[in-house]
């Protein structure tokens, strides 16, 4: 946010970049979850 309030033209590149950041690591949390559910019922 502050980025964008000091580059207002840079806005979409900095959007672009932190959707994407979110979206992998949504995807890593989400995979850590299978790993934990995956280890637990094999013990």
């Amino acid at each position: 946010m502050e980025s964008i309030a000091r580059q207002p033209e840079a806005g979409g590149r900095i959007q672009t970049a932190m959707i994407i950041a979110s979206a992998l690591i949504e995807g890593v949390a989400l995979f850590g979850v299978v790993v934990c559910l995956l280890i637990s019922f094999i013990r």
